[in-house]
């Protein structure tokens, strides 16, 4: 071999080697800040377990003791129909609420409540008081569009209404929603579909309860139910079971207390109805 081709031989070989050392040195050597299975999440973008709403930082420290709220809920002529058990000069105790049957929270729905504060009590009552916080809003975005009403109760019939309604001691309390009387354990649905933010019995009086949050920042109420079917974090569709019809709480007889709160305010919910099918 010629030695000019030798030495162009020789260079080239050393070029390659060169060639590739760098290359496996930047495979072995990721830029800074990178590191072996670096999670995809964008920058500034929430990781799927981070809690994202702490409520011990946005609401009263009143609403996360647990208790039950020392103030009366019924006439006297009611409370003297309570077990002896039940009667306080407040109200009534806890137990009363009636037997808590709701659904133990699990899987990917139960991880979502936990990132956005949901299905507390604090979570429910800053819902029955302020608008929702932005990143629940965010959270139904994408939600079922329609605003009117589907009648939650196919089997019910409309009892007291909205508003000054009540009478006796207890006609100077507004009635924040409608009652809706039916059958112990006829079916509730949703009235429009949404993210259930509550589903427990930890409300005063209201026995056990569903909460659902809409499009918008709009939410249903169902109250005095006799057991829920959903738990806080699933997404339900409209006109889907979400419980049965009961008389836990403060509830003289089985029926369904239902509100409609437009970003805390409580609204009629009775001109929202669609016609229902006879």
């Amino acid at each position: 071999m010629r030695p000019g081709v030798s030495i162009s031989l020789l260079a080239s070989a050393a070029f390659a080697l060169a060639a590739l050392g760098a290359a496996g040195s930047a495979l072995a050597d990721p830029p800074t800040g990178a590191s072996h299975g670096a999670s995809s999440t964008p920058a500034g973008a929430a990781r799927p377990d981070e809690v994202v709403v702490d409520l011990a930082e946005r609401v009263p420290p009143r609403w996360l003791d647990g208790f039950a709220d020392d103030w009366p809920l019924t006439p006297e002529r009611w409370r003297r129909r309570m077990p002896r058990e039940c009667r306080t000069r407040g109200g009534y105790r806890a137990h009363c609420q009636g037997a808590r049957l709701v659904p133990t929270p699990t899987g990917p729905a139960a991880a979502l409540a936990r990132r956005l504060g949901l299905g507390q009590r604090a979570t429910a009552l800053h819902l029955m008081n302020h608008r929702p916080f932005p990143e629940w809003i965010d959270a139904v975005a994408d939600e079922d569009a329609e605003e009117r009403l589907t009648f939650p109760v196919a089997t019910g019939h409309l009892g007291r209404g909205f508003g000054r309604t009540r009478t006796g001691s207890m006609s100077h309390r507004r009635h924040w929603g409608v009652d809706i009387g039916a059958e112990e354990g006829a079916p509730i649905v949703a009235a429009r579909g949404g993210l259930v933010v509550y589903s427990d019995n930890a409300l005063t009086g209201y026995g056990n309860v569903v909460m659902i949050l809409h499009r918008e920042g709009f939410t249903t109420f169902y109250a005095h139910c006799r057991r829920t079917l959903v738990f806080a974090g699933q997404r339900v569709q409209r006109g889907q079971p979400i419980a049965e019809v009961g008389q836990t709480g403060f509830a003289p007889a089985p029926h369904l207390h239902f509100e409609w709160r437009q970003r805390g305010w409580a609204r009629d919910p009775a001109p929202q109805f669609l016609p229902r099918d006879r």
